[in-house]
């Protein structure tokens, strides 16, 4: 057990207000598939996940300096790279699947990372996920496909071209990325941990940017780009990211992987609210059939835990 001054532990969160967070956090992302799209159309990826993850490091270290004053960040190193390291390869691949097939269907194929998570933990721990979480994510898994393929997305959805392949690579690795996280946060310091996860990916980004991306343009600086970049940097990167690790030291991991799966419902509604895109019978059985897997998650008959899905708590 590790002890010490710079250990500072966030106070309690009730599973309720955590699941909260988590949907905050689901909605947040999911409305920034269409901002990513838009803002991809003129910015190369990495250099547009260099300027995001850099403005929240920075932004993160003046809010929380004083916090991170009393933590002694050279003990985050070796966390970091390893958060880094799984959340730079998940975004580089889930956005190159960005570049050739639609936000709803890069929403769906990213969200199968639900169904990854339990696979990894029991990978990780060699203990079985319970019934219930299986048949939640199976359930979740097809509601996502009726919500993001239902809308006209499901041109080609039989045909697996390049796209789809980098899409699915990224979701493995946003699993493995959750999976570090709830492993990890509840050890050492979420905000100080996702500090230093920003730091590692941003200059992971840069360097890639710088070598293959040629040097950043003018005509950057547009009004929507820095308003979509002002949405990503504060709500889908600083907002979202200290939600979920904070929340998921709370919230069983295999649990959170189903909430956070929503994001693509939020999507979907993005679409319907600024693109006029209209709901099909198709996707209101998606929204039902996610419900469906939430509750499923949730409802816990009485039983003796075997899976370890609570957190440590102190």
């Amino acid at each position: 057990m590790q002890t010490g001054a710079d250990d500072v532990r966030p106070k309690a969160v009730s599973p309720h207000v955590a699941r909260l967070m988590l949907l905050v956090n689901a909605a947040v992302w999911g409305s920034g598939y269409t901002i990513l799209k838009h803002i991809q159309a003129t910015v190369p990826t990495q250099w547009m996940m260099a300027i995001r993850l850099s403005s929240a490091a920075l932004i993160m270290g003046i809010i929380f300096l004083p916090r991170l004053r009393r933590i002694r960040l050279g003990r985050l190193v070796v966390p970091g790279i390893i958060l880094a390291l799984t959340y730079w390869l998940g975004f580089l691949f889930q956005l190159k699947g960005l570049e050739t097939i639609p936000p709803g269907r890069n929403a769906f194929l990213t969200d199968t990372y639900c169904v990854m998570v339990p696979f990894l933990i029991w990978a990780i721990t060699r203990r079985r996920p319970n019934w219930q979480h299986m048949l939640a994510a199976v359930v979740c898994i097809v509601g996502i496909g009726f919500v993001s393929l239902g809308g006209g997305a499901a041109v080609g959805v039989l045909e697996i071209g390049a796209g789809d392949v980098y899409t699915i690579i990224g979701a493995f690795f946003f699993a493995a990325n959750l999976v570090a996280v709830g492993i990890l946060a509840r050890k050492f310091d979420p905000v100080a941990l996702m500090f230093m996860e920003f730091v590692f990916t941003a200059a992971l980004f840069l360097g890639g940017a710088s070598l293959l991306e040629g040097a950043p343009q003018p005509g950057w600086a547009r009004w929507d780009l820095v308003a979509g970049f002002a949405y990503l940097v504060i709500g889908s990167t600083i907002i979202a990211q200290i939600f979920q690790t904070v929340a998921i030291k709370f919230v069983p991991t295999s649990q959170a992987s189903i909430i956070l799966s929503t994001e693509s419902i939020f999507g979907v509604l993005m679409s319907v609210i600024f693109y006029g895109e209209r709901l099909t019978m198709s996707t209101v059985c998606g929204f039902a059939l996610i419900f469906c897997a939430i509750l499923l998650s949730e409802l816990h008959l009485p039983r003796r835990r075997t899976d370890g899905e609570r957190p440590a708590r102190g």
